[in-house]
């Protein structure tokens, strides 16, 4: 399976992780990571509502329980980054067929964690703007 990222491009934010490396300074690396939740925090609604829904039927196995899918959508997040993920290989080891598909077993393609980072890229590239500002006014103003 293919395997590829939609991403939001901050500019400037290579150099911004450059300089908190050099400053080692750990309340603001924190406070970054705070700002990444914040951003990746605006689209798990979103991919939550997204993941397709399926009704279980007298030939579903047993053990099927709906919306385990919707559960595992979580929010991972450093100081560099975060992101969106689907799936546990434990409780849902289906989750990339369901967003890829799996064309030799009829699964077509839902990416459902795409479409979410589309409808809310605006809000997280202006939460990353107003937060990353508010951070960066604080540390030189002190």
């Amino acid at each position: 399976m293919a395997r590829s990222r939609f991403s939001v491009q901050v500019e400037g934010l290579n150099q911004l992780k450059k300089t908190l490396r050099q400053l080692k300074d750990k309340d603001l690396s924190k406070r970054v990571r705070e700002v990444n939740k914040m951003a990746a925090e605006l689209v798990q609604p979103e991919a939550q509502r997204g993941v397709p829904q399926h009704r279980r039927s007298p030939k579903d196995a047993k053990k099927y329980r709906p919306g385990k899918l919707a559960k595992s959508v979580k929010v991972v997040v450093s100081a560099n980054s975060a992101a969106i993920k689907a799936g546990t290989a434990a409780r849902s080891p289906y989750a990339g067929a369901i967003h890829f598909g799996f064309p030799r077993r009829g699964i077509k393609p839902n990416r459902f964690l795409y479409r979410a980072m589309a409808r809310k890229s605006d809000a997280v590239s202006e939460t990353y703007e107003r937060e990353i500002s508010a951070v960066l006014r604080s540390k030189l103003e002190s």
